[in-house]
């Protein structure tokens, strides 16, 4: 009965025979725009509008469809078939499009974190939880992926729609109305950014201004660079020096790095006294009168900026501003990931918000965190300590005092003595609760900073953290005992803050995805799966078990123990045999993930370039050539294929993120865990990852 069945349940069919590896005939009928909006259809249906709707089996639906919305984008990124420009046009279109409805399908989900709070604590409430988190974290990671196609088909299709200038206005239209940041880095490093010689581009008035335009509307913290090269080149007219100087205040211009930091940061690419160094070499009696005026207006802001710093409550992130109190949830890879039965956490680290004034006398907003290493709690400005995230958002209390509380307490307690718990316990600070925090020492964890601001306000603490979380069973508190660790019922964790109630979401990075960070999260996730489900075995080397024994021999010995604390940049306080204990552990699973994924990426540049034997006979380095020989051999069918055509470079990404992900799973496992284990316990592994 085929001619009754809906079209859509018709086209997934067709689709479905393809993924199982279908006749090619039926491949041919079935065009690549139609398969894309076919399986986005599909994502849009597998998500459930309600929280307790979210299921094992719809993150199933979810991970088919962001599946299938990948492998159609990627086709379309090839424009394997497209000959003339309307036809590169129309497959960026596509895919600007297909990120769009994926990036209004995470919002909206993102949304549904409120009404979690208002189910009642039950196992279910907990698995649509899990299931919620799962399903968000498929949508981030799709957001991701969707851009980083985009990247390749820009780069691929935008030269061919630039060779002429009637065609340059509608392509940056389009990345206009898209708002797309892929769109306007490719536009800035065409018709913007200086080439190697510090030439600027030769390009008309209308296309310049309106590139800096899109700059202006977009979160692409590449931007700023590319507008600090050309702002820089020799051949700068004042007339476009201004306008660049226009440009960078509507990006965002870095604040003046915060003095004395407590660890290194990298250098903004300019500040107010650079910028105003720039501006004030130009001739400015030569000026005409609106340009005249304009620079006034910049040199005014700037000498405000470099004497007093910000007069405003707020400083703009990307495309959204960020105010004091504000709370920073950050993703990143983390061991510590799926430690609780809330997970897998969206989120790894944490921070707040904060006006502070240097004691150089300039007010920065900056962030306030509490890390695993050193004795002070140290301040950053906010848009450097953003940069160490793929993807990141920020919480608001909607109630201005409660808002003004949360940022007093951070303010307050930039510069304390710290002492990270390595049992992420909460006690150190709960009589801490309305206590004024300047000079007070501060023992937790990274995500009690947030329920220690919580604490010096009025507002209760279930409006931050309204869903108790408990550690992940199996075998997980047996062997974090291994490591020194421990983790009591009374825990939060970065991701906890999300299903409040109150907290509002003002902004989020853009997702990025980054084949590395697969590999490295790929390595966590599991050794978390492991701890749970099998036995952990410490197996330290030579340097890590001397630690340790001096570690316990400081025990009774004060002078050893500053000591070893200093060295290991830590609280004189803390408990050295437990972090001795953990570190053996976390510091070989640091070695093993970000060494996996140290190789794919050696794997990824090396099966890009010539052979070994001719890298060496045009005289490349011997240790280049050594490691391109190794890395050619190991895959050398694969190699061999990508060098023929016969394989994308996604596939050849998918190909070598699997295996090197798969190569540190082993790692772990032959380093750390017994090799027995029920074989139900084995069956359920790769499911799990």
């Amino acid at each position: 009965m085929i001619h009754v069945m809906p079209r859509l349940l018709l086209f997934l069919s067709l689709v479905l025979v393809l993924l199982a590896g279908g006749a090619p005939r039926v491949l041919a009928q079935i065009k690549p725009a139609d398969g894309l909006n076919g399986w986005l259809r599909a994502l849009e249906k597998s998500l459930p509008r309600e929280a307790a709707k979210f299921s094992a089996e719809s993150d199933a639906a979810l991970d088919k469809a962001a599946d299938a919305v990948e492998q159609w984008a990627a086709q379309i990124a090839t424009f394997r078939d497209a000959k003339t420009s309307n036809q590169f046009f129309e497959g960026i279109v596509l895919l600007l499009e297909a990120k769009n409805r994926a990036d209004r399908l995470l919002d909206t989900t993102l949304e549904l974190r409120r009404q979690f709070a208002s189910l009642d604590d039950t196992p279910q409430r907990n698995a649509s939880l899990c299931a919620y988190l799962a399903a968000t974290s498929r949508l981030i990671d799709l957001s991701g992926r969707l851009r980083y196609l985009q990247v390749d088909a820009v780069n691929t299709a935008g030269p061919r729609l630039v060779a002429r200038p009637g065609e340059r206005l509608p392509l940056l239209d389009r990345f206009t109305r898209d708002k797309s940041s892929v769109g306007a880095f490719f536009a800035a490093r065409f018709w913007i950014a200086p080439d190697e010689q510090g030439r600027l581009p030769r390009v008309d008035r209308t296309t310049r201004d309106r590139v800096l335009q899109l700059a202006g509307q977009v979160d692409e913290p590449a931007l700023l660079p590319l507008l600090v090269q050309s702002l820089i080149a020799p051949e700068a007219s004042p007339e476009w020096t201004i306008s660049l100087a226009e440009a960078i205040r509507r990006v965002g211009l870095p604040q003046e790095p915060w003095p004395d930091p407590l660890e290194t940061l990298p250098p903004p690419p300019i500040t107010p006294s650079r910028l105003h160094e720039v501006l004030a070499d130009m001739p400015v009696s030569a000026l005409p009168g609106d340009l005249a005026r304009r620079h006034a207006e910049l040199i005014a802001w700037l000498e405000t900026l470099m004497r007093d710093g910000l007069s405003e409550p707020s400083y703009r992130i990307g495309t959204f501003e960020v105010r004091p109190g504000d709370f920073l949830l950050m993703r990143n890879p983390s061991p510590y990931n799926q430690f609780t039965d809330l997970s897998p956490g969206l989120f790894t680290h944490v921070g707040v918000v904060t006006l502070a004034r240097g004691r150089d006398g300039t007010n920065r907003m900056v962030l306030v965190d509490l890390p695993e290493r050193g004795n002070r709690i140290p301040a950053a400005n906010v848009e450097t300590y953003v940069q160490r995230s793929l993807h990141y958002c920020f919480l608001r209390h909607p109630d201005p005092q409660v808002a003004a509380g949360l940022a007093q307490a951070a303010h307050d307690v930039i510069g304390n003595e710290s002492l990270f718990d390595l049992n992420f316990r909460l006690q150190g600070i709960l009589g801490l609760k309305g206590q004024p925090l300047s000079g007070k020492k501060i023992e937790t964890y990274c995500a009690g900073l947030l329920l220690l601001c919580a604490f010096q306000t009025s507002a209760p603490r279930e409006e931050f953290f309204p869903v108790r979380e408990h550690p992940r069973g199996g075998n997980t508190l047996e062997n974090l005992a291994k490591l020194g660790l421990s983790m009591d019922d009374d825990f939060i964790s970065p991701t906890g803050a999300l299903f409040s109630q109150k907290l509002t979401l003002v902004g989020r990075r853009e997702p990025m995805y980054d084949p590395r960070r697969e590999v490295e999260e790929g390595v966590f996730d599991h050794f978390a799966w492991l701890l749970a489900n099998r036995t952990l075995v410490p197996s330290p080397d030579w340097f890590q078990s001397l630690r340790l024994k001096l570690a316990e021999a400081a025990s009774g010995n004060s002078v050893l123990a500053e000591a070893l604390a200093k060295a290991a940049r830590v609280n004189a306080q803390t408990d050295l045999v437990s972090a001795a204990k953990a570190a053996a552990v976390i510091e070989t699973l640091d070695e093993i993930a970000f060494g996996a994924s140290g190789e794919f990426l050696d794997a990824w540049d090396f099966l890009h370039d010539l052979p070994a034997e001719q890298l060496a006979r045009e005289g490349e380095p011997a240790e280049d050539v050594a490691d391109a020989a190794r890395l050619q051999s190991r895959h050398a069918a694969v190699y061999q294929t990508f060098r023929a055509g016969r394989l994308s470079p996604r596939r050849l990404r998918m190909e070598l993120v699997k295996y090197y992900t798969d190569s540190g799973k082993r790692e772990l496992e032959q380093r750390f865990f017994t090799s027995t284990s029920n074989s139900g316990t084995e069956a359920k592994s790769g499911e799990a990852q």
